[in-house]
């Protein structure tokens, strides 16, 4: 541990080192060639350059370098821990909310995400947000524990439209809240040919539009008793969008299509 450890830190105490072996990374390079693609002072280039040859982590001939296999793989590594820890940076605070099936995703992907927070002017802004992002969508793809009644009605409206292809999935336990509230089933009934049920728990309200993964951030209110929207997540990044349509297809292999006999129309 200690080693692995003073190994993190030989890198992790100079940004100029890795910027130096940075620049080796595509292949053979003069220590004037490193000089110019790093704006790195020559004295602190020849001294990067040497300790790491004395870890073999560097090879030479003549007036040319390269990084060895051993040290483009330390250099893969860090920079992988690197990109993971901007990752984290970057959430801030949504690394606690994040639902915990989005947590087996690589953190590297989330470090370029749009994150939406409440804000005293405005409470209620990870949900304005949500709704101009369907507002815009041509395709929407919805994986929810429940919904809300003002983004159903701006789908069922561009549904009708002819102007959002629609598709979601809700969790069983939401329809029969619907049950006691005709108004609000009346939406879907309208939609019922695009939604489909799932028989358990959905661990993750998500939804991918247009080749963006849309992912609600949870978690206890100020007394703890209640869930509630903390904020909202977008990546365009594509492993995110690979995994936000996988995991859903995943419900969508499981569930059934709602059926709106029992549901009351107003």
């Amino acid at each position: 541990m200690d080693d692995a450890l003073a190994e993190l830190r030989f890198l992790a105490s100079s940004a100029n080192r890795v910027r130096v072996l940075e620049a080796l990374s595509d292949g053979a390079t003069t220590r004037r060639e490193v000089e110019a693609r790093t704006g790195v002072a020559r004295s602190t280039v020849a001294r990067a350059l040497d300790e790491a040859a004395e870890r073999d982590w560097v090879d030479s001939e003549g007036s040319r370098y390269w990084t060895t296999p051993e040290g483009e793989a330390r250099l893969s590594a860090f920079r992988t821990y690197l990109e993971t820890t901007a990752g984290m940076q970057h959430l801030g605070p949504a690394l606690r909310w994040l639902p915990d099936p989005v947590r087996a995703l690589d953190y590297r992907h989330l470090r370029d995400a749009e994150l939406t927070y409440p804000t005293d002017d405005n409470p209620a802004a990870p949900f304005d947000r949500g709704l101009a992002v369907l507002e815009a969508a041509d395709e929407y793809r919805s994986l929810t524990q429940n919904s809300f009644p003002r983004y159903m009605a701006v789908v069922r409206d561009r549904v009708v439209a002819g102007v959002l292809d629609f598709e979601g999935i809700v969790a069983d336990a939401f329809v029969e809240t619907l049950r006691g509230e005709p108004d609000r089933a009346r939406v879907w009934h309208d939609l019922a040919d695009r939604v489909w049920v799932y028989d358990g728990h959905v661990p993750v309200n998500l939804q991918v539009a247009d080749g963006t993964a849309v992912i609600w951030l949870c978690g206890p209110d100020h007394d703890g008793d209640d869930v509630v929207v903390k904020g909202l997540l977008e990546s365009d990044d594509p492993a995110v969008v690979s995994w936000a349509e996988s995991y859903y297809r995943e419900f969508r292999a499981e569930a059934d299509p709602i059926e709106t006999t029992g549901l009351p129309v107003a």
